[in-house]
C-alpha cells in the first residue's frame, strides 16, 4: 500500500448563501424572526459535509456571525450546519452544542432536526459528556430509522464513536462492523468510526485498509471550504499499532503542516507524534498536545495526552508521573471513558 499521499483539494458544490441579518447576542438569546413559508422552498437532504462559499474552516468569527444572523429555514439549513461545524473544528464544542440544540428545535423537517442533533452529539463527545452524547445519538436514530442513507451513516458513526469511548465494543460493532457501504463521500464518518472499532479490537490491518479508503475519498472529494479531515493521523495511528513508526511519523509531520488543522486534530497528531520522538523530546511534544487539547475543550483527548505524559515521565524515572496518571484517570472516569480509551486517538 502506498503511504505517501498528495493533498490536492478539488472544489465541490456548496450551499447557497441565504443571509437575513438581525441582532443577537448569542445562541442563548438569539430570537430570529420565523421565515415565511413558500412553495418554492426546496429542502435539500442533510449531509455531514455541507460547505459555504464565504466561511472558511478557520474563520470561527464568520461562522458565529452567520449563526446569529441567518433565519433557520430549509434554504439556510446547510449553511447553518456548516457554520456550527466550523465552530466545532475551531475549538468551540460548547457553542456548537448550544447552537445545534436551538437549531434542532427550530428545524421543520425530521431529517434536518436529526442532522443538528447529530452534530450536537459530536460536540458533546468532544466535551467529554459521553452520557448525553449517547442519549442524543440514540434518540436521533430512533426517530430517523435508516433513511436517508447519508444521514444514517453519519449518525451511526457518531453513536459508534461514543460507544467505543465508553468501552461498549459489542454495541458499537452492531452499528459499525459490517461491509463498507458504497456511499462515497457521505460514508467517510462511518469509515473512520469503523477503523477505530478495528483498532479497539486489535485488527490493525483492517483499520489501515478502512482508513486508507477514507483517505482516498477525502483526497477526491475534499474542498477548502470544509473543515479538515485528519486522514493522515488516522492512517498514522494504524501504522503505529502495527509497529511502523517511521512511516507514521512522516505522515504526522505532514499533518501538522496543514494550515487548516484545528486544535483538536493538532492535539491528536502531536500525541501520536510523541510516541515516535526520542525520550528527551517526547515531553515537549506532549506539552504542546496538552495545550491544544485544553484550547479545544476536548476533555477526552486531554485525558489521553495526560496519560501519555505520565508514561513519558515514568520512563525518565520522574516520580511526578504517578500524579499525572492519577489526574488522567480521574478525568477519564469523570467523562465515562473506558480504560482502553486512554490509548487510542479520537
Amino acid at each position: 500500500m502506498a503511504l505517501k499521499f498528495t493533498d490536492p483539494m478539488e472544489s465541490t458544490s456548496t450551499t447557497r448563501r441565504a443571509v437575513m441579518p438581525q441582532r443577537s447576542d448569542g445562541p442563548e438569546n438569539s430570537t430570529p424572526h420565523p421565515a415565511r413559508s413558500s412553495h418554492c422552498e426546496r429542502v435539500v437532504p442533510p449531509h455531514w459535509h455541507t460547505g459555504h462559499l464565504t466561511i472558511r474552516p478557520g474563520n470561527a468569527r464568520a461562522a458565529e456571525r452567520l449563526l446569529r444572523s441567518v433565519v433557520p429555514a430549509p434554504a439556510t439549513y446547510p449553511a447553518l450546519l456548516h457554520a456550527a461545524r466550523v465552530l466545532l473544528h475551531n475549538g468551540a464544542p460548547d457553542r456548537t452544542a448550544t447552537w445545534c440544540g436551538k437549531l434542532r428545535s427550530q428545524a421543520r423537517t425530521p431529517s434536518w432536526a436529526t442532522a443538528f442533533r447529530t452534530l450536537r452529539s459530536e460536540a458533546l463527545l468532544q466535551l467529554g459528556d459521553l452520557i448525553t452524547a449517547e442519549h442524543e445519538a440514540a434518540a436521533a436514530q430512533d426517530a430517523m430509522g435508516t433513511r436517508p442513507a447519508s444521514l444514517w451513516l453519519w449518525l451511526a458513526a457518531v453513536r459508534g464513536e461514543v460507544l467505543l469511548a465508553q468501552g461498549r465494543y459489542e454495541e458499537a460493532a452492531a452499528h459499525l462492523d459490517r461491509p463498507a457501504p458504497e456511499s462515497g463521500w457521505s460514508g467517510v464518518p462511518w469509515l473512520r468510526a469503523q477503523g477505530r472499532l478495528h483498532l479497539a479490537e486489535g485488527r490493525h490491518q483492517d483499520a489501515l485498509d478502512v482508513f486508507s479508503a477514507a483517505a482516498r475519498l477525502a483526497r477526491r472529494h475534499g474542498t477548502g471550504r470544509l473543515p479538515h479531515l485528519p486522514w493522515r493521523s488516522d492512517i498514522a495511528e494504524a501504522l503505529l499499532c502495527s509497529g511502523r513508526g517511521g512511516q507514521a511519523r512522516a505522515l504526522l509531520i505532514e499533518e501538522l503542516a496543514v494550515p487548516a488543522l484545528g486544535p483538536r486534530h493538532r492535539a491528536v497528531a502531536l500525541r501520536l507524534l510523541a510516541t515516535t520522538d526520542t525520550p528527551g523530546r517526547r515531553l515537549r511534544t506532549l506539552a504542546r498536545a496538552v495545550d491544544e487539547a485544553r484550547r479545544c475543550k476536548d476533555r477526552i483527548e486531554l485525558a489521553r495526552v495526560m496519560a501519555d505524559y505520565a508514561q513519558a515521565l515514568d520512563a525518565l524515572g520522574d516520580a511526578a508521573g504517578a500524579v499525572f496518571l492519577e489526574r488522567a484517570t480521574d478525568l477519564a472516569a469523570d467523562c465515562g471513558l473506558a480504560s482502553y480509551g486512554l490509548q487510542y486517538a479520537g
